[in-house]
């Protein structure tokens, strides 16, 4: 249909070109020469080679106009976006099919043709103030509306206006597109809903491993003072028994006697070894006095059974440290100590505690041993160590690093607050490895 329009307006436009040369001809023609009339002729003919070249450039350019119009055409009608031009008044122009499902306007019926109809009560001065905004300033902006159907039934929609540029009316005009955000208000809800149920999993965690931390804290408390109050006691009372035995064989059955001494001494080892565990679990001296006393004493007391060396230094620690933060700072560098022996096989070892400027207490401890890749610090026995050391410090509301590759070294870099925190969101705080 559009061929035939096509070759319809050409064949005018040549007889129009047609009449024009033959009137001009009548005027011009009796007044020349032959000569004259060959230049004309050759001028003619010139300038309908230039008409033939600009007519096939026309012909092109509207081929091309007529495929970018078409392309434009399938976009507007199948992107899966609601797209309207607005008139100052609100009125629709250029409404696409996606608009009309998301609107329910219906081609066939006398469906509302104004935008307003389709807001709700409470967004209409919204949407104005939106629209005058847009046209004042000359910039597109986006807003989020809750837009209503024509069977009253509403949804959110995400809206975004563009003034319009050219054509007729363009000052007032406004190009608008709207997206249904029901799907995605629902995933939020439903996300929100899910991460408030996280939240309180975590709270509930979080109590669980400070009451299990609490319970293991009184349970090493209750072993360590059974094997001073009573197992102890009974292992002296059992050497003494011993030794008064040894000495009553002196006399009558001499050849016991190497064997009484042989069993005194290891009577004995276990009551060193009685009493080494009961320090483990329960030191004397962590709350009689200062952190970094005890501190000193376990890293004496760890480069005695380790046989390598363990450099202790203290920068500024603060005087004041609540028992919890105490009990938190010793039992981890006790871990570190603990996986150092078992697994760094490290020749020199360097214990750090200091004040930090906000108050707080940092623990770093450094080896020169075979290291780790810390991608699968989970593994093992090993893992369930950092585990410990790592929910020790979430408790406490400080944050834990560890820094190792495989042949070279590791480093353990704790910091506590300088108060004890209780707060339900502690599991905010970054513990990294």
């Amino acid at each position: 249909m559009a061929d035939l329009r096509k070759e319809s307006q050409l064949a005018a436009l040549r007889r129009q070109a047609e009449q024009w040369l033959g009137q001009s001809i009548k005027h011009i023609v009796p007044n020349l020469k032959p000569k004259n009339v060959k230049a004309l002729v050759q001028e003619l003919q010139v300038h309908q080679v230039e008409l033939e070249m600009q007519c096939e450039e026309l012909e092109r350019a509207q081929s091309e106009l007529a495929e970018s119009r078409d392309t434009y055409r399938e976009l507007y009608e199948s992107i899966p976006v609601g797209y309207v031009t607005l008139d100052r008044h609100g009125g629709m122009y250029d409404v696409n099919p996606t608009a009309k499902v998301l609107l329910q306007i219906d081609a066939s019926s006398h469906s509302i043709q104004n935008f307003n109809a389709y807001l709700s009560d409470k967004e209409v001065n919204r949407f104005v103030m939106f629209c005058r905004r847009v046209i004042a300033t000359q910039t597109a902006d986006v807003t989020e509306l809750e837009l209503k159907r024509l069977n009253q039934s509403v949804f959110p929609a995400a809206v975004q206006a563009a003034p319009v540029k050219s054509g007729k009316d363009k000052v007032n005009r406004l190009r608008m597109t709207f997206t249904d955000l029901t799907h995605r208000k629902e995933a939020e809800e439903t996300l929100h809903r899910q991460h408030l149920e996280l939240e309180a999993n975590r709270a509930e965690l979080q109590a669980l491993t400070r009451k299990l931390f609490t319970v293991q804290e009184d349970e090493r408390k209750r072993i360590a003072r059974d094997l001073h109050d009573d197992y102890c006691q009974r292992v002296t009372a059992l050497i003494l028994e011993v030794n008064m035995l040894k000495k009553a064989c002196e006399r009558t059955a001499s050849s016991l006697v190497p064997r009484l001494t042989a069993m005194s001494h290891k009577l004995s080892g276990i009551l060193n070894d009685f009493r080494t565990l009961s320090h483990e679990l329960l030191p004397r001296s962590l709350g009689d006095t200062s952190l970094a006393v005890s501190i000193r004493h376990l890293v004496k007391e760890f480069s005695d059974k380790a046989g390598f060396e363990i450099k202790f230094f203290e920068q500024a620690v603060p005087r004041n440290i609540q028992s919890g933060t105490m009990t938190t700072i010793f039992r981890l560098l006790q871990e570190s100590l603990c996986n150092i022996m078992k697994h760094a096989n490290a020749k020199h070892v360097t214990v750090t505690l200091a004040g930090t400027a906000q108050g707080g207490i940092e623990l770093v401890l450094v080896d020169d041993g075979v290291g780790f890749d810390t991608t699968r610090a989970w593994d093992g026995q090993k893992g369930m160590g950092i585990v410990s050391m790592r929910e020790r410090i979430r408790l406490a509301g400080g944050t834990f690093k560890i820094i190792s590759q495989p042949g070279q070294g590791t480093t353990v870099i704790s910091v506590l607050p300088g108060r004890e925190v209780t707060d339900a969101r502690l599991y905010d705080t970054p513990a990294r490895y």
